[in-house]
């Protein structure tokens, strides 16, 4: 009974999008925000560990003692797919991740900077300079122009581009907690195999609009 609450709470809030601070097996329902003047929409925060227990009915992440609301990582391209299609069907929307184009553009938050919101990697992320070698609850750093949090750092997110047409491979965005500056800035693109699998890899969902 506790579980279909829980999840019944969690769908609710993704559903009406009102509830940003309420607590679901201590972590936070997602969020979205509109992109201003695109059809679409992403995630306001990372998908943290609360979100993908209540969906998924495990944690895959490393960080545990993190908490539930830090992002959920240690997890595939294709667990992503199978979180979005369970996702989905409970909600009757259409959850996906965001195409490299769609996160570059939100990244920026309306205005061109080094990294996501900015020139101040610190004050925006956790990265290799500030991160004890960990990842940290979501939201904690300053957003950018359109209300997004960590787009840089924390973790490296997947999206739904190809590495240069070889769809075994997709691109993640932004660099992660263990990542150098370099691999923060808004521009630079990692790849990783779409069965693997790393402790710094995470997602935030995206949304079309109707």
């Amino acid at each position: 009974m506790k579980i279909a609450i829980m999840i019944r709470t969690v769908l609710t809030c993704i559903v009406l999008q009102f509830c940003s601070t309420i607590a679901v097996a201590e972590g936070q329902s997602p969020v979205m925000i509109p992109v201003p003047g695109k059809n679409y929409e992403i995630g306001k925060y990372e998908v943290t560990q609360a979100e993908w227990q209540a969906v998924m009915g495990y944690n895959p992440s490393k960080f545990r003692s993190c908490g539930q609301n830090c992002p959920v990582e240690k997890l595939s391209w294709n667990d992503i797919q199978e979180f979005i299609d369970k996702l989905n069907a409970m909600t009757g929307k259409k959850f996906r991740l965001p195409t490299g184009e769609e996160w570059e553009y939100a990244c920026y938050g309306g205005k061109a900077s080094t990294y996501c919101g900015g020139e101040d990697l610190d004050a925006l992320a956790w990265s290799s300079n500030n991160s004890e070698r960990k990842t940290h609850p979501v939201g904690q750093k300053l957003p950018n122009g359109y209300g997004l949090y960590d787009m840089a750092g924390n973790v490296d997110e997947w999206t739904e581009e190809c590495d240069e047409g070889d769809c075994t491979m997709r691109i993640l965005r932004g660099g992660g907690w263990d990542d150098d500056p370099q691999f923060s800035v808004a521009t630079f693109k990692d790849r990783f195999i779409i069965s693997g699998r790393n402790d710094d890899h995470g997602f935030r969902l995206a949304r079309t609009l109707p």
